[in-house]
């Protein structure tokens, strides 16, 4: 069965400064570091490796500079019982003119059990990722 799961983060950094991080599509270790380790790209391909010696690789899918959108897919994984993911995260701006992100995925699950663990887990670990891109953000700018 075909699940979507889906949120809507804001963080304190402008559009622009989330964007160009997101957009640039690599260096997911250096902003999501505690759970990537290295990322590297190839063609369409990104490679990543979790922090426990996993290795994620994604197929770059859209990278739409003009309405700051980035999709890929992660085919196949062993971090969650699902397959199929499809992943897109999109920059918006919020009223204070922060940073607005959605950040989404449709994936196939066996049962319900499985939709459920996923479900819980991409949020969690989504939410953790763009409050370290806030702080990753923020630290370069001042550099």
């Amino acid at each position: 069965m075909t699940q979507e799961v889906k949120i809507t983060h804001s963080i304190k950094v402008s559009p622009e400064q989330a964007w160009e991080v997101i957009g640039s599509v690599g260096g997911v270790d250096k902003w999501f570091g505690s759970m990537i380790k290295s990322c590297r790209i190839e063609g369409k391909k990104r490679i990543c490796e979790t922090a426990d010696g996993m290795i994620l690789n994604e197929d770059i899918l859209e990278v739409d500079q003009e309405n700051r959108l980035f999709r890929f897919a992660i085919p196949s994984q062993e971090m969650l019982p699902v397959g199929n993911i499809v992943e897109s995260m999109k920059v918006d701006k919020n009223e204070e003119g922060h940073a607005l992100i959605t950040w989404s995925a449709t994936f196939e699950a066996a049962t319900t059990e499985n939709a459920e663990m996923a479900d819980s887990a991409f949020r969690n670990l989504w939410v953790m990722g763009l409050n370290e891109m806030e702080t990753y953000i923020l630290q370069t700018a001042k550099a």
